[in-house]
């Protein structure tokens, strides 16, 4: 399921920048760890990004940096130190992972190149494919960092269950809804959700604009298991979504109806008219 999202990502980047550069270079990833599991030595743990990095096809250490075996060091501070020693001189033309971590990883690399900007360090970068958290607080700091008009960001919507959407237009910011890569969907409209059996649809049956928690099946054995996610569809025909928050933080006690997105939106408005920085 990763595996297939992750090809699909280079396929739509390079359907919407069919002249770019990013095979030219190295697509720099910041992961988790891995360890071995105590229990079993015939299985392991440690987060998604580690479990793929650990399992990546031969042809793709082509194509990345660091290596795996900076890539997996467990200890946060010492694995940045390693990347950015490991990977200033290289010719990154991609980054890859969540907006808050690769933030302080862009930052140290300046601190430990002295460099004014990253495009002073890697000239050739053009693409960050971001996903965990919502981008929207974090895109002023990216392109200050990175001040240039053919920097493109790209949306995915993955998480350790499966591999969900993926922005496959750079002028939107809706996400394309994966459904050939082993994940069968149901909705429950939020506005029912607190219901004692809240009904659920399929993707024929759903309608824009209305906020909907996910339930997936998948090939990787979750039977109907809720992600914790709410998105709301922009089009049904191809299927396209925003996420919008979690059920958790979904407030609708006096019909207020309060999404995590109301709240960045208006943090990013806020930081904007006084000039915080989050």
């Amino acid at each position: 399921c990763h595996f297939r999202g992750g090809k699909d990502v280079i396929a739509f980047y390079t359907r919407e920048r069919p002249e770019n550069g990013i095979l030219k270079g190295k697509a720099l990833t910041l992961g988790g760890s891995s360890q071995i599991n105590k229990f079993s030595n015939k299985s392991y743990y440690g987060d998604l990004s580690a479990v793929l990095i650990e399992n990546l096809p031969f042809w793709a250490n082509f194509i990345r940096t660091p290596s795996a075996e900076v890539a997996l060091i467990p200890d946060f501070e010492n694995k940045l130190e390693k990347i950015v020693t490991h990977t200033h001189h290289e010719n990154v033309t991609s980054i890859a992972g969540v907006p808050s971590w690769n933030l302080v990883l862009l930052q140290r690399v300046l601190d430990y190149t002295g460099k004014a900007n990253i495009l002073q360090v890697w000239p050739n970068l053009e693409l960050f494919t971001h996903g965990g958290v919502s981008f929207t607080p974090y895109r002023e700091q990216f392109e200050k960092l990175i001040p240039s008009d053919h920097m493109n960001y790209l949306e995915t919507y993955n998480a350790s269950e499966g591999f969900f959407g993926i922005q496959d237009e750079l002028d939107r910011d809706d996400m394309l809804l994966m459904l050939d890569l082993g994940v069968f969907y149901e909705f429950i409209p939020m506005d029912l959700f607190d219901e004692p059996k809240p009904p659920t649809c399929t993707v024929k049956d759903v309608k824009e604009g209305v906020n909907y928690a996910i339930v997936i099946t998948t090939n990787g054995g979750l039977w109907r298991y809720m992600i914790g996610d709410t998105i709301v569809f922009t089009s049904l025909n191809p299927h396209k979504f925003k996420i919008t928050g979690r059920t958790k933080y979904y407030i609708n006690a006096f019909g207020e109806e309060v999404i995590l997105d109301n709240a960045e939106k208006a943090l990013m408005s806020a930081c904007r008219e006084t000039g915080a920085r989050v």
